[in-house]
């Protein structure tokens, strides 16, 4: 017994010194030095390249922004959409099909602008990559692989799940809070 527990205090030990070293990563392109410490950059090739890094920086920052705000906007969709209707002497007006589609519609189309705008930002950021790319030796070309790009993640609810294909099956009724 004694044993099997001093080897996992000798694993865990050792698991726990080597996690820095495991999530330390590589280097990001969007930190400019040590991206430009990396890559090994002369004066003449900093002049050309930090700038477009620092563009790139930019559009992620703007990306991330957006992200923000559509997430704020689809948490209050949901939350009105939440709401349990009130009756007009309750405080609460008449809540028409039409308004409900309105706000629906509103929100379909700030998703589907947000995702035209990833697509703008994703070919920028390509752009960006290929001409800081047309500037490196090969030397440095092989270096600048090795360096983490940045991604434009989706939020999640844009995200595709796996049962979201089985959501909607044909010929059998949808579940509702009282089954549950």
């Amino acid at each position: 017994m004694i044993p099997k527990m001093r080897q996992l205090k000798c694993s865990l030990l050792i698991l726990g010194l080597a996690m820095p070293f495991i999530a330390c990563g590589g280097v990001k392109l969007i930190d400019i030095p040590k991206s430009a410490n990396t890559l090994k950059l002369s004066a003449k090739q900093r002049k050309i390249i930090e700038p477009k890094i620092t563009f790139i920086d930019d559009v992620v920052e703007d990306y991330k922004f957006d992200k923000s705000e559509l997430k704020i906007a689809y948490q209050r969709y949901r939350s009105n959409a939440s709401l349990p209707r009130l009756s007009r002497y309750e405080g609460g007006g008449r809540r028409t099909t039409r308004q409900i589609f309105r706000k629906r519609g509103e929100l379909r189309m700030k998703l589907r602008g947000f995702v035209k705008q990833r697509q703008d930002y994703a070919k920028e950021i390509a752009i960006l990559v290929e001409e800081i790319r047309t500037h490196l030796t090969p030397e440095q070309r092989g270096l600048f692989a090795e360096i983490e790009l940045p991604t434009l993640e989706l939020p999640e609810i844009l995200k595709h799940r796996s049962y979201d294909d089985f959501r909607f099956v044909p010929g059998t009724r949808m579940a509702r809070p009282d089954d549950f």
